[in-house]
């Protein structure tokens, strides 16, 4: 091929869109920016999930500090014998984006489930916006004992909108 001015051109112009398609095209694959949060709680008969320790004329040994807690105490609970509180939380979605999905579980301080003691939401799936469901809690004590719950223990309350 002879060295023209239509061919150096040609030539020029294939290198420049070769090293455009090595260089890339200026898009990127991620961003970090700082960006400021501001959230706000309200109480539970205003809030989106209305959580309450209602049933603890049933059960002496749930209680409600006050403090956002929901205290369990051990004293009483019989050694080697599961005991199990029947409707011990009620929890009420309060939104009208339904239906929802509740789940609860109880877990340690680095987020493992404590097998021994188990949560059941009665009817929590398809959960309407102001329908109460009710929440069991049992403590198998067959195979444990009650100085092994963990002190940094935290219930946790999801409330989900169903697929």
């Amino acid at each position: 091929m002879r060295l023209t001015r239509r061919n150096t051109l040609i030539g020029l112009g294939a290198v420049a869109a070769g090293a455009g398609v090595i260089g890339g095209t200026g898009a990127f694959t991620s961003v970090e920016a700082d960006r400021s949060i501001s959230i706000e709680s309200t109480d539970d008969s205003s809030a989106n999930v209305n959580f309450v320790v209602d049933r603890m004329d049933k059960h002496d040994s749930l209680s409600d500090p006050g403090d956002d807690t929901v205290a369990l105490d051990f004293d009483g609970l019989n050694v080697n014998s599961t005991t199990t509180y029947d409707d011990a939380l009620s929890i009420t979605p309060q939104g009208s984006n339904g239906p929802y999905d509740v789940t609860v579980s109880l877990v340690d301080g680095n987020g493992d489930s404590i097998s021994w003691v188990t949560t059941t939401v009665n009817n929590g799936t398809g959960v309407s916006g102001g329908t109460q469901v009710d929440v069991d809690i049992v403590i198998d004590l067959t195979e444990n004992d009650a100085s092994s719950f963990p002190t940094d223990a935290v219930l946790e309350i999801s409330v989900s909108q169903s697929n």
